[in-house]
């Protein structure tokens, strides 16, 4: 998983991404993602390249605030957390609430890096749901962007 974090750290550096964008406009893009992925998820297609899609961008919003989110990642059993849903709708349920509160805090100037570790916390558990890793979405993600 650190490689892949890496490479597409590098991507987006190579793309002036994190110096050349903004939080909000990053905001703006992960909730694109994000409805993109709820889209597979109502027409029941496989999700992994938008939950990936998803994580790319919250590497880009991490890196734009230093923020050195394999730590996180290092720290967590991400396979294990929140198995208690029992229906995809109660993820995507909290991830659209997430979005409000990251909309928030950078919009007041506030800290965010917490607010990118409970984003991963769902979408890792939305990639469960459907049989899937964090990871494997990530691969995917990077395999479409990469050139």
């Amino acid at each position: 998983m650190n490689e892949l974090i890496q490479k597409i750290t590098n991507w987006a550096e190579e793309r002036n991404l994190i110096a050349g964008s903004d939080p909000k406009t990053q905001t703006l893009k992960l909730i694109s993602e994000a409805g993109k992925l709820s889209r597979s998820i109502a027409n029941r297609k496989d999700c992994r390249n938008n939950v990936g899609d998803c994580f790319v961008v919250i590497i880009v919003l991490s890196a734009m605030d230093a923020y050195n989110i394999r730590e996180f990642i290092a720290q967590s059993d991400l396979s294990k957390i929140d198995d208690d849903h029992d229906a995809i709708s109660s993820f995507m349920y909290e991830l659209w609430e997430e979005f409000g509160v990251l909309s928030d805090a950078i919009n007041q100037g506030n800290s965010y890096r917490a607010i990118l570790d409970d984003l991963l916390i769902i979408l890792s558990g939305i990639a469960r749901f459907h049989n899937y890793s964090l990871e494997e979405c990530l691969a995917v993600a990077y395999h479409h962007i990469k050139d």
